[in-house]
């Protein structure tokens, strides 16, 4: 799912004191720390629009050095490269693959525009609670391309609603569990409302809870609600059509994290979303035109630090 979000926190949660060793829901960094975080994540999307039906499916796989190169009480700057990557898309009568057989023309730009983005460093700031306060010189990832080269221009397009600034930003808050401003204990809940930071405009209401502690790891789930902010937004579709939606969905994400550090370890996330956009008339579309979609997001983290 694209994101493009404004971050809104909304808190409520019992405050308990521990019985014991008191959980860290604060981030901490020190300068010059080095993770390497490792993803997965597939996403599928079904369409089915004017007696049509359309599935694509998207998988990347990522790792990533973070290095931290600035360190307060409140904040942490991280430097960002990508060490390796890879890209699959399945459409109707057409695959890309970046690790296929690149004799095959699709295979072989997706692996050059694929290459081209590691090692390029670019950086985000992540707040003490676990929000990312911002994302900056992410256009460093295209600074290898050949702009002159209108299909690799028009695939940097493509791929910039999965590495965009905004995806990036909210594919972090994924992995970073957001953290209230209050002790927490075994049971503690607190609630977080934002963008899906998708150009669709979708919020998520999320509750976490401290589910266990079971040293040296605890498992924080966040459960979280789908919804349409503005049903009468137009927004930009997919072949230069305009569009409205109407959509709703859950996302779960189960992250393993630190019981000393907060830091999290691993997780895993699910969501889906089903609904109705529509179609406005225009250009090849004489009247408005309803479209069924559903999409379907996993995906999997481990962050370990070096």
């Amino acid at each position: 799912m694209k994101k493009n979000f404004v971050f809104i926190s909304l808190l409520t949660l019992g405050s308990f004191a521990f019985t014991g060793k008191e959980f860290p829901s604060r981030y901490t960094f020190k300068k010059d720390h080095i993770y390497e975080l490792l993803q997965t994540s597939t996403m599928t999307q079904y369409i089915a629009v004017a007696g049509t039906e359309q599935t694509v499916s998207y998988t990347i796989k990522g790792g990533m050095k973070l290095k931290t190169i600035e360190a307060t009480g409140t904040s942490g700057k991280f430097e960002i490269e990508y060490t390796s990557l890879s890209m699959k898309i399945k459409m109707p009568q057409m695959e890309m693959d970046s690790e296929g057989d690149t004799t095959k023309p699709a295979n072989k730009i997706t692996n050059k525009l694929i290459s081209a983005m590691l090692r390029k460093k670019f950086n985000f700031t992540l707040a003490k609670d676990g929000s990312v306060a911002s994302v900056e010189n992410i256009e460093n990832l295209w600074s290898g391309l050949n702009n002159q080269d209108p299909v690799m221009m028009q695939m940097k397009g493509q791929l910039e609603q999965s590495f965009g600034k905004e995806p990036f930003r909210r594919s972090l808050e994924e992995i970073f569990v957001f953290y209230p401003d209050t002790k927490i204990q075994t049971g503690s809940t607190w609630k977080k409302i934002s963008s899906t930071g998708s150009t669709l405009p979708l919020q998520i209401s999320s509750e976490y809870t401290l589910q266990s502690i079971t040293e040296p790891s605890a498992l924080i789930i966040s459960d979280g609600q789908i919804s349409t902010t503005d049903t009468t937004k137009v927004i930009n579709a997919q072949g230069g059509f305009k569009a409205t939606a109407s959509l709703k969905g859950r996302q779960v994400v189960r992250s393993t994290v630190s019981a000393t550090s907060g830091w999290p370890e691993s997780g895993k996330l699910y969501s889906e979303v089903k609904g109705k956009m529509i179609l406005l008339a225009g250009g090849q579309i004489p009247e408005d035109m309803p479209m069924h979609m559903e999409m379907k997001t996993e995906s999997e983290f481990t962050l370990v630090k070096k």
